[in-house]
């Protein structure tokens, strides 16, 4: 690690904690205690801190006591401190967002910072409740993927404009709450997830196309969105009859069954010869229902799905876009860090950074 990075680590662990035990930083670093004690007296003769016995403290600060008196949200793992603590609030452990959680976890681990996590089962009351024993407890900033698609008008948005720590959205965009507190946010483009998907399929000469999506998904207006934008870049006028709405009735196999059964047989009365499937459960049940039908997929029906969690484990491994939801998360607990560390003085302006999809290339559209 360069001397430089060593050093803007001390300044951020004074600036959350006011005081630092060297021999301790050092072996969180994994560096000898000599060279923290170098980097401790070159900040010191910077006026950037000030060195007491054993280590150091920022500036016109107090040293800490004892272990005991710090925060109740002090971690101490092996008899060490973290950097910070960080809450997360996601809407599923299950599905699509332990990408995202994996990704907060490796930056959480190179940092030195704790991660805390919480779901909410897309309940508005759950995340809201979550967030305030976050609050209560005391974190040094926040991350959460909110349940609903806009946080305009929500509750949840009123009680993150009152957090007094940095608060950075996840997997959702805050372009209609710009004016509540200070929020950052990264994402995935699903407007141009959608767009590689049906440029995929018009590369390979589909003209007709259709996407299917479930009813209320929070990614399901920014697909539409790309999905069109696809479409009329390529000459094609908008029809938003290619645009099918899936009841969520995976909790009745049936009754999901027969609404597969009639957009393939919609597709098949408009001559639609390939089709983009949000999520991967149901582009696979679109594959069982081809195949049952003795439908060929690619060669008769191409199929892209959105999401990449279990696309590859078809009897047809299908082709899918696959949102970055590592980097999402990874991006969204560094910023939140760096937002925590401008508690120094050193701030930058508030990010919405979008992350671009990548498309994985399987048989469902490749013969």
């Amino acid at each position: 690690m360069l001397a430089e990075d060593r050093q803007q680590l001390i300044l951020r662990e004074l600036a959350l904690h006011g005081s630092l035990n060297a021999g301790e930083f050092a072996a969180k670093l994994g560096t000898s205690g000599m060279t923290v004690r170098r980097d401790l007296a070159v900040l010191a003769e910077q006026g950037l801190l000030e060195r007491v016995h054993g280590g150091a403290i920022a500036v016109g600060g107090k040293p800490t006591a004892s272990p005991s008196a710090q925060p109740s949200t002090s971690w101490r793992p092996g008899g060490r401190r973290p950097l910070a603590t960080i809450g997360m609030i996601v809407p599923s452990a299950s599905y699509y967002f332990p990408g995202v959680i994996r990704g907060a976890e490796a930056a959480a681990q190179e940092s030195g910072v704790r991660l805390v996590l919480g779901v909410s089962n897309y309940s508005g009351a759950e995340e809201r409740r979550q967030l305030r024993r976050l609050y209560e407890h005391g974190v040094d900033g926040i991350l959460v993927t909110p349940s609903e698609q806009s946080l305009a008008g929500t509750e949840t948005l009123d009680l993150l404009a009152e957090a007094e720590v940095p608060v950075v959205v996840v997997e959702r965009s805050i372009d209609d709450a710009l004016d509540h507190g200070r929020l950052e946010s990264v994402r995935s483009d699903h407007v141009r997830g959608s767009e590689i998907a049906v440029n995929h399929l018009l590369g390979l000469g589909h003209r007709k196309i259709a996407i299917c999506l479930r009813e209320n998904s929070p990614t399901a207006p920014q697909l539409i969105d790309g999905f069109h934008v696809a479409m009329q870049r390529a000459g094609h006028a908008r029809d938003d009859s290619m645009v099918r709405a899936m009841s969520r009735a995976q909790n009745d196999p049936q009754a999901h069954r027969e609404l597969v059964d009639g957009i393939l047989n919609w597709c098949a009365d408009y001559e639609v010869t390939a089709v983009v499937v949000h999520t991967d459960e149901d582009a696979l049940q679109f594959v069982s229902a081809c195949l049952e039908r003795q439908i060929r997929v690619p060669e008769d029906f191409a199929i892209v799905s959105y999401d990449d969690e279990i696309a590859a484990l078809g009897a047809v491994p299908l082709t899918a876009v696959a949102p970055p939801k590592y980097d999402v998360g990874h991006q969204a607990l560094v910023m939140c860090l760096n937002r925590i560390g401008g508690k120094r003085g050193s701030t930058s302006a508030l990010q919405r950074v979008n992350l671009s999809p990548a498309l994985v290339v399987r048989d469902s559209t490749q013969p």
